[in-house]
């Protein structure tokens, strides 16, 4: 519960103009308290008054709590040692209690057993066995008071404790794997076991449930290595502790120790900061340099090796072309073929290209990576085979408008004014000669002709071939 002074200088430095992180950070709360607390109405005056006569009096008054109701409390907290204070309040009522919720809660706090200690047993790796990963989140400052977050993976060996860390955009199924094969690269090769927490992105069964369903793209990976997945109990994050201190040593010890100029530089420095901790200082719970003891397990490593760099590895999925002669993945639809609509297809994912391979015959595409909603990628011997299995003129003239619209919004700011300024509306020869000139120059060209032809309130098919011969 934030107080109501707490609450009063959150809407106060708001005023003054304080952004929302400086806000958080000065008051030491959560960016979404901070939210939340300006979503409501400012505290008033008699509001905060009554805040601090209360305060007064709660502190200088005696407990209301009596012997009995305190023989009563110890009573319920044995029975039920995590039964909320709340829910005592509301039975304490029954016992003729009738001081506040802050004074019972006190009362409860001191009057609450501990819970019962279980021993911790130590379990150290040996030399290949294990890794253990893990995702974190961290905000950082970059060019001075700029906040941004950042997301990282991180990856340590059990028995050396040789470590690395890879600042990544998403946590998604694909950058699990990428960020593994790069963690395994730094490491020199693959243990024979990999420790993880229960993402969806990597486990799809629920926790309990056997047998283990993993993600298709881990599940290739993990054949691909030969290794063996373990996953930790829920809210037993203490089986993973390693992995679990890492995280937060390499928030306390790297990214909120330094400030940034912008994300090169912070990808720089943690580059050298991972050489100092990997091969400089000796690990606080081995008392060895990390490096050191990483010869031990390279011979058990190399005998996974990596096969290719996070960025080269090939993801595999697969799909059917629809009716439109797209296949859709990462919510970008490429195109394969009308001529294989229905027709199954794997797709070989890449960081930066998508090849399909569709039917029985194998037929081949390769298509630019261009991830986002909404984007198209068609490559121009796709528009013409199209264009030929469409029937109809009229069809076919809205699949050139169509190709054209896909070229983003230069072209649909263009075209937004040519088909208002056409007499009755008719659009189609000039759509026409627009799709003979992106067929005839490719996507980028086009793009940018059409965008110097809005710059300048030129809309016809003779003024995009000038801004394309002037960039010729």
């Amino acid at each position: 519960m934030i107080d109501i002074m707490t609450r009063l200088k959150i809407h106060n430095m708001a005023e003054g103009g304080a952004q929302q992180a400086t806000i958080a950070e000065k008051c030491q709360v959560g960016l979404r308290s901070v939210e939340r607390i300006l979503a409501e109405p400012v505290p008033t005056a008699c509001e905060v008054a009554a805040n601090v006569r209360e305060t007064a009096v709660r502190r200088g008054r005696p407990s209301k709590a009596d012997e009995e109701l305190v023989a009563w409390l110890r009573k319920e907290l044995a029975a039920e040692p995590t039964m909320m204070a709340t829910e005592l309040l509301r039975r304490s009522r029954a016992h003729g209690y009738t001081g506040g919720k802050s004074a019972l809660s006190e009362l409860v706090k001191r009057l609450r057993p501990s819970p019962k200690l279980e021993p911790v047993v130590r379990f150290d790796g040996l030399p290949g066995e294990y890794a253990q990963f893990d995702f974190g989140e961290v905000w950082v400052k970059l060019d001075g008071d700029r906040r941004e977050k950042v997301i990282f993976f991180a990856g340590r060996l059990k028995y050396s404790r040789f470590m690395h860390v890879e600042v990544v955009a998403n946590q998604n199924s694909e950058t699990v794997v990428r960020s593994l094969i790069e963690c395994l690269t730094a490491f020199g090769g693959s243990p024979k076991e990999w420790v993880f927490d229960n993402p969806k992105t990597i486990r799809l069964s629920a926790w309990g449930v056997e047998p283990v369903v993993l993600h298709r793209y881990l599940r290739d990976l993990v054949a691909e290595y030969r290794v063996i997945p373990t996953f930790c109990a829920p809210r037993s994050g203490n089986q993973k502790g390693s992995v679990e201190r890492l995280v937060g040593y390499s928030k306390k010890s790297f990214f909120l120790a330094r400030t940034f100029r912008d994300r090169a530089d912070m990808l720089a420095q943690l580059t050298e900061w991972l050489r100092e901790v990997n091969h400089e200082r000796p690990c606080d719970a081995t008392g060895v340099i990390p490096e050191v003891a990483r010869q031990d397990e390279l011979r058990w490593l190399a005998q996974r090796p990596v096969q290719a760099t996070g960025g080269a590895h090939t993801l595999r999925d697969t799909a059917t072309v629809t009716p439109m002669g797209t296949i859709s993945w990462g919510g970008t639809p490429y195109f394969a073929t009308a001529q294989r609509i229905g027709a199954p297809a794997t797709l070989l994912i890449r960081r930066d290209t998508i090849e399909l391979v569709v039917g029985d015959g194998g037929e081949k595409c390769v298509h630019v990576r261009r991830d986002g909603v909404g984007v198209v990628q068609r490559h121009p011997e796709q528009r013409d085979d199209m264009l030929g299995a469409v029937r109809g003129r009229r069809k076919q003239a809205t699949f050139r408008r169509q190709c054209l619209i896909e070229l983003g919004k230069p072209a649909r700011d263009f075209l937004g004014i040519l088909v208002h300024v056409c007499p009755d509306g008719r659009w189609e020869q000039p759509c026409a000669e627009l799709f003979d000139l992106l067929q005839e120059h490719g996507d980028e060209a086009m793009r940018a002709a059409l965008g110097r032809c809005v710059t300048r309130k030129r809309y016809t098919a003779a003024d995009v071939v000038v801004a394309l011969r002037e960039a010729a």
